[in-house]
């Protein structure tokens, strides 16, 4: 397997993205920030690369502004997705800057999904809210982790067939934007992905700047931003607030 690991990376997640970075190192071959400048409404903020690394590549890739922020975040994904084509990778992870893996199941897991072949797992997300050592818990998302790369695979906006993208029910549960082109051979793993995306210190470049900016602004996240606190009910996630360990030393 050779792995890579291609970031999706706007101003608004510059706060972990060294973090996060460096926590998935140790476990992967190489490193892709696919960046940009401009947000998807057109706000501007110039990327400020990282420390150099060997194993640390980048590629920019700027948002076409009379199209839709989804149809940019999934572009931005398959600009990455190419990369590992083109330099050869067998196997790819898509990230975000406010996403962290423990080193021991992410390694246990990789090794599973090369031995048995499989085209990828998906993971479910454990939320962090306002501070790493405040969660929510589990929500109801789930992430894709490692996929098999094949000559067309590729990520597919609301791909309704992806596995586990709807339940029975029909709720969906995967980000439109992450779901590939594929509809078999992936499998539910329990590897927890630790997400962050509460924790910066700037949540309105966030929220303004989200493809998911008009349901946030409608919602109650402002309000549970300001209360947060162990024991608080938190509306936009429908659950209380605990207090937690920082594991990630953040």
């Amino acid at each position: 397997m050779r792995l890579l690991a291609a970031y999706n990376v706007w101003a608004d997640g510059m706060d972990l993205l060294a973090h996060s970075v460096g926590n998935i190192l140790p476990l992967v071959d190489k490193v892709l920030i696919v960046f940009s400048n401009n947000s998807n409404y057109g706000h501007y903020l110039p990327f400020s690369s990282l420390e150099p690394h060997e194993k640390i590549q980048y590629l920019n890739f700027e948002p076409n502004l009379h199209e839709s922020p989804h149809i940019n975040e999934c572009a931005k994904r398959n600009a990455g997705l190419r990369w590992a084509k083109e330099e050869g990778f067998t196997h790819f992870l898509g990230m975000d800057s406010d996403e962290f893996y423990e080193a021991e199941p992410f390694r246990i897991e990789k090794y599973r999904i090369e031995k048995q072949d499989l085209a990828g797992t998906v993971c479910p997300i454990k939320v962090y809210f306002k501070k790493p050592t405040l969660t929510v818990g589990f929500d109801h998302t789930l992430v894709p982790f490692i996929h098999k790369i094949t000559p067309g695979l590729k990520f597919e906006l609301n791909n309704k067939t992806y596995p586990y993208a709807y339940d029975p029910e029909g709720h969906a549960h995967i980000d439109p934007t992450r779901r590939l082109n594929i509809t078999q051979g992936v499998e539910l793993s329990n590897v927890i992905m630790h997400h962050f995306s509460w924790y910066r210190s700037d949540y309105k470049l966030k929220i303004e700047n989200s493809a998911a900016r008009n349901n946030l602004r409608k919602s109650s996240i402002y309000e549970d931003l300001k209360n947060a606190a162990p024991g608080v009910y938190n509306q936009f996630y429908r659950q209380e607030l605990k207090e937690c360990e920082n594991i990630f030393n953040l």
